[in-house]
């Protein structure tokens, strides 16, 4: 008997879908699935729709590099990608630094705070689901797992960690509301931010930075979830199924220029609600109501 075939992103969809890490026949029939979506949108489109293969095989040109190397790698591709920092000055150099962002895109979000922030923050770590390891490696991440329903399996863990990370004086990054958000007409709506944010800078008495990136998903992504939603009824089902595209959408955003904004530090202990509207309302326009 041939011995299991095993592929670079074979782990992260295994996450992604919220699959055991024995599923290997579901994930054969997944990927079978997707190929066959990329197939048939290379045959009429000229272009994969979920692009696992091409992703797969750009990890592997790039020696499937992590951490900073793989952030360097991604930026430099398509002739580089520009990012325009503004209120960087809000950023200490030194000490505990807690930067809670908006979550427009997916992986590229990371991408390209790190591509900023890692100049002044090398020690900077992102709060990020457990499959992000892969990629960014153990050391730069505080783990989260959530579950199929988007509650968090490892609260407590993640909260030592985090408040571990700004007690050594480190640059901390999260994602308030830990979901790429939804569009209605020409805006974004993010759920409701955690209050994990929150809680922790009060414990640290750490001042919270708002920050937030001016991008967007493609219509290809918004649709895609709009329709996952309609035929299963579920917000959860739609984020996931949606994610199944967050790889292909970075690769097409790489090679662009982005501002992105870090806004005046918020009091330590400041309420969710008011951290998420000083961070959408950097970017006026991108976000429902802003």
């Amino acid at each position: 008997m041939q011995p299991e075939k095993h592929h670079p992103l074979d782990q992260t969809l295994l996450e992604r879908l919220h699959l055991p890490m024995d599923a290997t026949l579901r994930l054969r029939l997944m990927r079978g699935l997707i190929h066959l979506v990329d197939g048939t949108s290379r045959a009429f489109f000229r272009k994969p729709f979920f692009g696992l293969r091409e992703c797969e095989a750009l990890w592997q040109e790039l020696d499937m590099a992590t951490d900073v190397d793989l952030v360097d790698a991604l930026l430099a591709l398509k002739g580089g990608t520009a990012l325009d920092p503004h209120g960087l000055e809000h950023i200490p150099e030194t000490g505990p630094a807690l930067i809670a962002s908006t979550h427009p895109t997916g992986p590229f979000d990371f991408i390209a705070h790190a591509g900023t922030l890692l100049k002044r923050r090398p020690d900077l770590k992102v709060v990020a689901n457990n499959d992000a390891r892969t990629f960014l490696g153990a050391d730069r991440i505080v783990s989260v797992r959530v579950n199929r329903h988007n509650r968090a399996l490892s609260a407590r863990a993640t909260v030592a960690g985090m408040e571990a990370h700004l007690r050594d004086g480190g640059a901390l990054l999260i994602f308030g509301s830990g979901r790429v958000p939804r569009r209605a007409g020409s805006g974004l709506i993010e759920p409701r931010w955690r209050s994990g944010t929150t809680r922790v800078s009060e414990s640290c008495n750490v001042p919270i930075i708002p920050a937030s990136i001016d991008v967007r998903n493609s219509r290809y992504y918004y649709r895609l979830r709009h329709l996952a939603w309609r035929l299963s009824g579920s917000d959860n089902f739609a984020v996931t199924v949606g994610s199944l595209r967050y790889l292909i959408e970075m690769l097409d955003q790489l090679g662009g220029r982005y501002d992105l904004h870090y806004g005046t530090p918020l009091a330590p202990g400041s309420p969710p609600e008011l951290i998420q509207k000083k961070a959408e309302s950097l970017v006026p326009g991108l976000y429902y109501g802003t």
